[in-house]
């Protein structure tokens, strides 16, 4: 850790901020047996993926430096993946959305679901915005 940079940093964030993603990913899943998820052992797999994706990328330039291309690599598959789940997850709730913003507003476990969807949209776009600011710069000293 004594060699570690900023883009170190903005991935530990990152791969923390991706954990909580998915993780309120499968509690909008579980909330309600109304509002489950489909495929969401797969969304759910790629969320890991990506999360093991930036330990990669904070561990390997520590070993190789700082351009080393699998880093490189590892990084653009977990921006991918976490806006895979984004999209999962978000294309999924939009019906709920437009029915607790239209007809069925008196509905508590709908907005109880949509308040964990905005939270986890929040957390994985945070994931990729850091992930991507963390590309730009450098990962060790």
């Amino acid at each position: 850790m004594k060699r570690c940079a900023i883009a170190c940093y903005l991935n530990a964030i990152a791969a923390a901020a991706g954990t909580a993603g998915v993780i309120l990913t499968v509690l909008s899943s579980t909330a309600t047996p109304d509002n489950t998820l489909s495929g969401l052992g797969l969304t759910v797999a790629a969320g890991v993926a990506a999360v093991a994706l930036v330990l990669l990328a904070i561990w390997l330039p520590t070993r190789r430096g700082n351009h080393d291309p699998v880093s490189t690599v590892s990084v653009v598959a977990a921006i991918a993946l976490f806006t895979y789940v984004l999209g999962q997850v978000v294309s999924q709730r939009i019906m709920l959305i437009a029915g607790l913003f239209s007809f069925n507003a008196g509905n508590a476990a709908g907005w109880g679901v949509f308040r964990l969807v905005v939270a986890a949209a929040v957390c994985l776009l945070a994931a990729d915005v850091l992930l991507v600011a963390g590309s730009f710069n450098r990962s060790v000293k």
